[in-house]
């Protein structure tokens, strides 16, 4: 949260910017494009062939897929994004569509799409928790980016026996 300095917000200047497992660290000034910051700090972003195919930063082919830590350190989610739900689990966000706007950490997976090996870390506690608290399993799925069935699983194998959609 900003500090107050006599009623005007302090506003961040710098933002750093750590990709791993390369393990360097880059400052950038906040609402820089992740995409182009990783090509101007000659930072791969593209796995195999999508080297050569990618859209050059269009939104339009994924293969730029990179976990982004923490989320709240950069642009929420757009419609390009949104769309490709089933690919961009969890932190998973297109370099091309993300702008930083705070202290963050970036990591590319293998694979032609750089998702291979991701896995989203979602407790099944929590799940439940909120699910208790009476939440419905689509303000759940929303909330922590996961398919309403996995949200469902993940009740089933906490033991929480579930309401039917009419009774929510």
């Amino acid at each position: 949260m900003p500090t107050q300095i006599h009623g005007m917000d302090e506003r961040k200047t710098t933002c750093k910017v750590t990709f791993t497992p390369e393990g360097r660290t880059i400052e950038c000034a906040p609402h820089t494009n992740l995409r182009a910051l990783a090509i101007e700090n000659d930072i791969d972003l593209y796995n195999g062939i999508a080297k050569y195919t990618n859209c050059e930063g269009m939104g339009l082919c994924g293969t730029c897929t990179v976990e982004v830590k923490p989320s709240g350190a950069v642009s929420p989610k757009g419609a390009i994004e949104k769309f490709r739900f089933i690919q961009l689990k969890g932190n998973l966000r297109l370099a091309c569509q993300v702008s930083v706007e705070g202290d963050i950490e970036v990591k590319k997976y293998e694979g032609i799409y750089g998702t291979k090996g991701y896995r989203q870390d979602v407790a099944g506690s929590d799940v439940a928790k909120a699910y208790q608290e009476g939440k419905t399993v689509e303000e759940i799925a929303s909330e922590k980016e996961l398919h309403p069935g996995k949200v469902m699983v993940l009740l089933e194998r906490e033991g929480v026996a579930t309401r039917r959609p009419e009774s929510a």
